[in-house]
């Protein structure tokens, strides 16, 4: 990716509007990724829940495998 782009406004989600020629740049008062071109705003939300889908996962998944290795064989003590 080169930051060879026109310069082009952009704004945050927040209200501001800034200047930039790079693909991915920070707001300064809210410190959120903005973006020069649509899609990649698009990936990059697609990227989030992808994550936090599967953190939640990975968290149901080992809370799943305590409950049957390790607290199902305590209780039946």
């Amino acid at each position: 990716m080169t930051n060879d782009l026109i310069p082009k406004t952009v704004q945050c989600k927040c209200g501001n509007e800034f200047e930039t020629t790079r693909h991915k740049s920070w707001c300064e008062k809210c410190c959120r990724p903005v973006f020069y071109h649509a899609r990649d705003q698009r990936w990059h939300q697609l990227n989030n829940f992808y994550l936090i889908g599967m953190m939640v996962s990975a968290i149901v998944f080992v809370t799943y495998l305590f409950l049957e290795m390790i607290a199902k064989p305590l209780l039946s003590l």
